[in-house]
């Protein structure tokens, strides 16, 4: 009952609000997608399992069984395939496993052992040759397919030059061996040998048949057969041609091996996720219909546009338009600690304009909000088609989504949006009806666009525009971080509407992707992901090193589901953004990285999976899922390739991202194909079009050289002009008249353009900064958006500055002419930190005999164990959002979550008021009765507290305990100030993972996606009042997710002091939403 109920949650479609239902308690770390069957190959050496040959993926005597799935019918079909020919039928009913001996003169084998095995994945077929000693010089070929119009497969066997006699084939049959499948059978998500045969079948069937040249075998109903060569033949070409009427949808050449193995690929994975209605959340695990994340991306991209029409009429089916808001905000679900909205008709999530889960169904509450991504994949349709009479006929959806949108998440009307689960790494998110980034994004982008459909179709563009217009604004002014470069997280609603500086990954590309940045902006931003964002080396055996890295999704701890993850699509997403903001190299150096991850580095060849092997939590997981097929199809096409369709305006922008040393380049698309070509100092682009309108092509490209000596379309001169661009190379436009048919040449002449600051200068805050200006080049403005230059001046050679402005990363930009070019170009810089760095080491310089506890017993107002067993009912919002739960620990996909703190052990080593710790310090404490002063923005308790001090001390020791969570990472949870009588003060700030950590759990640290600053601090385990910098190794804590710390741990600060000032007190502070901060013990030194 508590897996199910799990498992529903995380999907959000288990309501658990009803009358009846039985509320269990749930313990940190009891997740099941805390799941990991990857442990074993934690940091493990990798290998090149599979490498490209022309559209294949090859392998050797590969040894990944069952991982590679062939997909047929559109049901929930598929053959199971392996490195060596080995194989599983899947139906949910009855899955089978499937295997092949082969007997000859030379003794009989098993055909997934022979000596040599080299195997192929080409879209959709699996093929096999076998060589072994038995065969005594004879060999064996297998080419398997899935039937594309049933359920079943097809098998060709060809054997070639067995001279003493024709060998005999046995095909054998059988149950499997794990008949209760988690994920149906998915890699990752269940146990490794789940299709292995049992060590004794009970179902087995198998039969022996003679081949002599070629044999054909067919599985249907789940029951092997032969077939007549005749019979065979024509299933044989039937499955071929589907195959190969699929895969040719698209057609990718490049000089980079790596790369021209995916169109095909691609095709063959989306093809695996259309049930014949709608685009699946995956192909394997997670295989159902639901109404958004960006699997849907795909139609439109791969040229399905019949299909993305069919997926989208359904789900407009599904949208409530009956339902009137008539229940107030907040409607929040006290079953479940009010971390979620009620699922109840007529609040504001559920009424008009919400859309249900499931196709022609608009009478069922699912939780998440998927309306953005369905709307924005609809809206891209539109940019495909240009078919105005669907956008008529779709326009009372759209109008009755953005309604929706504005009733539940800017219901204050401050122009930004809250964020409800609106995105697939939503199953931890919650921002407490915050101010957030990518949900602002995603709406900014559909009023921005319905303002222009409006106005195509003849209805009023302005609220629609208008609204855009406040979102942007807002957007700039109280989420972009001028002097960092980047979008916020969000900023919050409640408490102290802190902004939360920390973005993660999907904020950068949501923002870029929505169109919400400017030039400067989206590189900025992009140098963000490069500096902030964790990367993790992408190496192997057989692979050569060329600085190949994938990214994790944030820099939060501590780690839950969804929040710290390496998932393919995110990472896509990112390299997306970056051949947005005209960083093609970059976004094509993280693309390809993704790729040999997941595809040849991986045990799937051609794999499209949700999870990489780098991920902590789980490893790889899932084959085919939806988001990475829909997101590999945008940055394939619309980003590496750059097709960019623009159907509502008549034009299509081409702007290829290609690296640049790439000389030729093509892709074919069933709307359009096009070819480049450079040779010497001329770039050709042979562009075909099959839309039913030929549309206006617009060339987007970067500059190669100072001059153009000649531009021609069709052999015709025609001209060039510059756009605005800030990554630094000239953005040229060249236009041509919309035929079906176009060549565009471009003659480049002069020196290659001239790069002020190849690399990234470190310089001191306050030191100069002197570049030279190559010859031929000249600056002529400077812009300084993070007001990092206090003065600078440009002559003829040199550019000279004087640096300001904090620590870190930092950018501006140079306006640079050379011949006929000009362009800005970005100045990478990183200010170093001079401030005087402390010069002690916390609890270096312990004295016990100089140490006095310091008495604050009247200011006690709770035991530690409290912290999880109160209810924290105020201040919440007004609104309905996803917020912590009553109990002060937990999300809305765990809103039963709690974890016990116990201190009975560190109570009974309390003697006369005293606690001697291991480190010599002794702390104040109390055997019985209240032993913490708690501090927090929750009514429970004080928002801060002050404690008397006196006397004077070189050092404060605290003893601290209390609450914090990835939502309130890399921010200060809470402050304490020092007083001294003179009326100075000093501060420290508690943030989360440096100086403060969550009560219940040890951090997961592994220096990758998870980092935090070293030495840690030290610990108290409040069960044994043992005093560790590593509780997790002490205590043997294991795993990823949860980490719980039975009985709680608290935490030991050493805050020097300036011991020739009389003291006067101590204020802690807590500053952040959510959290409890407490102080159990003062001893000054």
């Amino acid at each position: 009952m508590k897996t199910t109920y799990l498992l529903l949650c995380l999907l959000g479609i288990g309501s658990v609000s009803g009358a009846g239902q039985t509320k269990q308690p749930q313990k940190i770390g009891d997740f099941i997608e805390s799941t990991s069957y990857n442990e074993h190959r934690r940091n493990a050496t990798r290998s090149l399992q599979y490498t490209p040959d022309g559209d294949d993926f090859v392998c050797i005597n590969g040894k990944n069984r069952f991982t590679r799935a062939l997909y047929g019918s559109h049901t929930a079909f598929r053959l199971e395939t392996s490195d060596q020919p080995v194989f599983a039928a899947y139906t949910k009913e009855n899955p089978k496993h499937i295997c092949f001996k082969l007997q000859t003169s030379g003794g009989t084998v098993a055909l997934d052992s022979t000596e040599h095995c080299e195997s192929r994945y080409t879209a959709g077929r699996r093929s096999y040759s076998l060589s072994d000693p038995a065969f005594g010089g004879g060999s064996l070929s297998i080419t398997t397919w899935a039937l594309p119009d049933k359920e079943g497969a097809i098998w060709q066997f060809n054997a070639r030059n067995f001279k003493e006699f024709h060998p005999v084939l046995l095909a054998s049959i059988s149950e499997i061996r794990n008949s209760k499948l988690n994920r149906n059978g998915d890699m990752g998500a269940d146990p490794a040998d789940s299709f292995e045969a049992p060590l004794q079948p009970q179902q087995l069937q198998s039969f022996p048949v003679q081949i002599d040249g070629t044999l054909y075998i067919l599985l249907e109903n789940q029951e092997l057969r032969t077939l007549t060569t005749a019979e065979g033949e024509n299933l044989f070409k039937k499955a071929e041609a589907a195959r190969s009427e699929t895969a040719s949808r698209i057609r990718i050449e490049t000089p980079d091996p790596y790369f021209n193995t995916l169109g095909g690929t691609l095709a063959m994975a989306a093809d695996g996720i259309w049930d014949g209605e709608v685009w699946l959340h995956g192909a394997i695990g997670w295989r159902m219909p639901l109404s958004g994340w960006r699997a849907a991306y795909t139609g439109d991209v791969l040229g399905w546009h019949d299909r993305a029409r069919t997926h989208f009429n359904a789900y407009a089916a599904s949208q409530v338009t009956e339902v009137p808001n008539t229940l107030p905000h907040p409607a929040q679900d006290s079953a479940l600690h009010l971390a979620r909205s009620v699922k109840k008709w007529g609040t504001p999530q559920y009424s008009n304009g919400y859309i249900c889960r499931n196709p022609h169904r608009n009478n069922q509450m699912h939780h998440y909000d998927m309306n953005l991504c369905y709307i924005d994949e609809l809206l891209w349709h539109f940019k495909w088609t240009g078919d105005l009479d669907y956008v008529r006929q779709m326009w009372p959806v759209i109008t009755r989504h953005l309604a929706w949108e504005k009733l539940n998440y800017d219901p204050d009307n401050d122009g930004l949006y809250d964020a409800y689960a609106c995105i697939w790494a939503s199953d931890a998110l919650y921002y407490n009806s915050g101010a957030v980034t990518h949900s602002s994004a995603y709406n900014y982008r559909a009023n921005k666009t319905a303002a222009q459909l409006a106005e195509k179709i003849g209805e009023d563009p302005t609220p629609y525009r208008n609204e855009a217009e406040k979102i942007l604004k807002a957007m700039n002014e109280r989420l972009w971080l001028p002097g960092k470069g980047h979008w916020a997280e969000y900023q919050d609603f409640m408490g102290h509407k802190r902004v939360h500086e920390s973005a993660a990954v999907w904020t950068i590309y949501h923002a870029i992707d929505s169109e919400t940045a400017n030039p400067f902006q989206a590189y900025q931003a992009t140098r963000y992901v490069d500096t902030a964002i964790p990367h993790i080396p992408v190496t192997a055996h057989g692979l050569k090193e060329n600085g190949y890295a994938t990214i994790a999704t944030t820099n939060w701890l501590p780690y839950s589901w969804s929040i710290n993850n390496v998932a393919f699509a995110e990472v896509m997403h990112t390299a997306l953004s970056y051949f947005q903001a005209g960083r093609a190299d970059a976004g094509y150096k993280l693309l390809k990285s993704s790729v040999l991850d997941g595809m040849y580095l991986g045990d799937s060849p051609g794999n499209f999976g949700q999870i990489s092997f780098y991920d902590a939590a789980r490893g790889e997981c899932y084959r085919d899922f939806g988001d990475p097929i829909g997101v590999a199809s945008r940055v394939l096409i619309q980003g590496l390739f750059g097709i960019l369709p623009d159907a509502l305006n008549k034009q299509i922008i081409l702007r290829p991202g290609f690296p640049a040393d790439w000389d030729k380049a093509s892709v074919s698309t069933p709307d359009i194909s096009y070819r480049f070509t450079r040779k010497e100092d001329t770039d050709t682009y042979h562009i075909t079009q099959r839309f039913q309108t030929p549309l206006h092509p617009v060339l987007q490209i970067n500059a190669r050289k100072e001059k153009i000596r000649s531009v021609k379309v069709n052999d015709v001169p025609a001209t060039w002009q510059s756009i605005e661009s800030a990554h630094g190379y000239p953005l040229l436009s060249i236009q041509a008249e919309g035929t079906s048919s176009t060549t565009i040449t471009i003659e480049w002449e002069g020196a290659p353009l001239h790069t002020l600051a190849a690399q990234e200068p470190v310089i001191a805050s306050n030191g100069k900064l002197a570049l030279q200006i190559p010859s031929g080049a000249s600056i002529s403005q400077v812009y300084d958006p993070q007001s990092v230059l206090a003065k600078h001046t440009m002559g003829a050679t040199a550019f000279n500055a004087q640096i300001k402005g904090e620590p870190g990363h930092h950018t501006f930009f140079v306006y640079t002419h050379q011949g006929e070019m000009d362009w800005w170009q970005p100045v990478n810089i990183y200010i170093e930190n001079t401030r005087k760095a402390p010069s002690y080491t916390d609890f270096a310089d312990i004295r016990p005999e100089k140490c006095r506890m310091v008495d604050f017993d009247r200011q006690l107002n709770a035991s530690v164990t409290d912290i999880y067993q109160n209810e924290y009912l105020s201040p919440r919002s007004p609104y309905t959002t996803l917020q912590l739960p009553t109990q002060g620990i937990g999300e809305w996909c765990h809103p039963l979550l709690t974890a016990t703190i116990d201190d009975s052990e560190l109570r009974s080593l309390v003697h006369h008021d005293t606690f001697q710790t291991s480190l010599g310090i002794p702390f104040r404490l109390k055997e019985k009765g209240n032993n913490i002063l708690f501090t927090s923005l929750w009514d429970n308790y004080p928002d801060s507290s002050t404690i008397s001090l006196s006397g004077t001390a070189s050092h404060a020791y605290l003893l601290m305990a209390g609450s914090t969570n990835h939502m309130q990472c890399h921010i200060a949870n809470g402050i304490i100030r020092i007083h001294y009588a003179d009326g100075t003060s000093q501060a420290t700030e508690l943030t989360n993972p440096d100086n403060w950590c969550p009560i219940e759990q040890d951090f997961y640290v592994d220096g990758k996606a998870f980092q935090a600053t070293a030495p840690r601090p030290y610990r108290l385990h409040l069960r044994s009042g043992k005093i560790s910098r590593d509780l997790g190794k002490e205590l043997n804590i294991t795993g990823v997710y949860g980490r719980e710390i039975e009985g709680g741990a608290g935490i030991l600060l050493d805050i020097p002091l300036d011991h020739s000032k009389e003291l006067k007190g101590l204020t802690l502070e807590t500053l952040s939403n959510d959290v409890v901060i407490g102080i159990m013990g003062i001893t000054l030194q």
